[in-house]
């Protein structure tokens, strides 16, 4: 088990971000980009290898990849162009991930991009995500789904999708707060989980909301879960006291 931290969870810019976790005893950064996308280090010419210097002189690592913009460019959006930049989207994320030592990218679903009901078996649905899939499987990265959907529902797009590198993206805190419950959730997705953000309710510290953590980290040890808690936690009046309460409050409690 690692823990990481979202970089928009540091009041720092990305040149220092890597530095700034370590110092505070994280293990890796989980590196997001907005709706402005192409402005992120990531599309800037040599942005790859600037990424992975700023890794590797503070030794640590990217945990994963968080197109958080990527509801606005969803699979379901009726805009034939504009869906098709989505998945060219997570198809250049995914031919990246590699090059940084990661394998996980966050494949959100809110707001605008939410995922209704009706949309589970819908085709452009379907075949957007089997399109980004068949890159995915070819460079061995896990296209995470991160969303307001229930367990089974999300078991279900996994199934439909038909590939094993189509998983979730578990975030106990969003699901308590939709009224779902998240150990025997987590305990139902078993192996489909690829990756957690740590998260309570309320804007709450770890621990300090309505989260039973003590279940969740008791299902996830009872799925032999041993992949990376990555805090989404609010910075509260000091962003980084607060980053290690709540890398302390996982490290303690796991």
């Amino acid at each position: 088990m690692k823990v990481g931290i979202r970089d928009g969870m540091l009041p720092v810019p990305i040149e220092e971000s890597f530095k700034k976790a370590k110092e505070i005893g994280f293990d890796g950064i989980e590196l997001c980009m907005g709706v402005n996308y192409r402005d992120h280090t990531l599309w800037q010419d040599e942005g790859i290898e600037k990424v992975n210097k700023l890794a590797e002189d503070a030794k640590i690592e990217v945990s994963s990849l968080s197109p958080g913009g990527f509801t606005a460019f969803s699979f379901m959006h009726p805009t034939d162009s504009v869906r098709t930049e989505g998945i060219a989207k997570l198809q250049y994320l995914t031919e990246t991930a590699p090059q940084l030592d990661t394998n996980v990218i966050l494949v959100p679903f809110f707001g605008g991009g939410q995922i209704k009901d009706e949309h589970i078996n819908e085709p452009r649905f379907i075949d957007g995500f089997k399109a980004a899939a068949e890159t995915a499987e070819k460079h061995d990265v896990y296209l995470a789904i991160e969303s307001t959907l229930s367990a089974d529902q999300h078991q279900q797009i996994i199934d439909q999708v038909g590939s094993s590198y189509v998983g979730v993206y578990y975030d106990m805190g969003n699901a308590t707060n939709i009224g779902f419950d998240s150990p025997a959730e987590i305990r139902s997705l078993g192996s489909a989980i690829v990756q957690m953000h740590i998260k309570d309710t309320g804007g709450n510290h770890a621990g300090e909301g309505s989260v039973d953590f003590d279940a969740v980290f008791e299902a996830a040890h009872a799925i032999d879960y041993d992949s990376w808690f990555v805090l989404e936690t609010p910075g509260k009046d000091d962003p980084i006291a607060s980053a290690a309460k709540n890398m302390n409050f996982v490290r303690n409690n796991f």
